[in-house]
């Protein structure tokens, strides 16, 4: 077995962002504006928000609101990158305590750790959905995958012949994918255990040498 390794992540490079606040008012001000981004994706279309209606619930002017965001779609990227911090923060702090005795059970904890994650804040993650193809933001993705792959790497065994890198990445890419589409939807307590029983099975016999 891969002993469990101490998961760190830095932030992605923010591209969206024109300016990086640093003082603390001017980081009030920018979390104040994601935070009514976010707000305003679960209760308006995405073609009916614009910079003025976002600075307007936030509480600011449309002047300090460009001082740091060129457009909405930046503000969007901030709001997913925003949400992909908390995810990550979320993850690390359940894997810390993961004390899975064998890959039965490590597999099993691993698909209860992101079913639970993604049951968290399901409004605006499925405004996302909806806007992403919209948006290049593959630079947060990127950040995204590689820590799941080395979340997946720290706990996975050696399996002879076989590339460890492309294998925990195609189980992130998996697992990522089978979440959007089955969570962002409604489903029963029974419909989800048999979702997350499928999944066991794909990830079980894929890790099989």
């Amino acid at each position: 077995m891969g002993a469990a390794q101490n998961l760190t992540h830095t932030n992605p490079q923010k591209k969206y962002m024109l300016k990086i606040p640093v003082q603390k008012r001017s980081r009030e001000t920018v979390a104040s504006i994601v935070e009514s981004c976010a707000r305003l994706l679960v209760q308006d279309p995405y073609h009916a928000i614009t910079t003025d209606k976002i600075a307007e619930m936030a509480g600011v002017s449309i002047g300090s609101l460009y001082q740091f965001f060129a457009n909405k779609e930046a503000i969007v990227a901030a709001v997913i990158d925003d949400l992909l911090q908390k995810d990550l923060a979320y993850i690390e702090e359940h894997l810390g305590k993961l004390q899975a005795p064998d890959l039965d059970a490590k597999v099993k904890a691993f698909i209860d750790i992101g079913f639970a994650r993604f049951h968290d804040n399901r409004p605006l993650r499925t405004a996302l959905q909806g806007v992403q193809g919209m948006l290049d933001y593959w630079e947060t993705r990127r950040v995204f995958f590689e820590h799941y792959q080395k979340a997946v790497l720290a706990h996975m065994p050696e399996v002879p012949g076989r590339d460890r890198d492309m294998m925990a990445l195609f189980i992130v890419s998996c697992f990522n994918n089978i979440l959007n589409l089955s969570l962002l939807e409604a489903q029963s307590p029974e419909k989800e255990e048999q979702i997350k029983k499928e999944v066991y099975t794909l990830i079980r016999r894929y890790l099989n040498p």
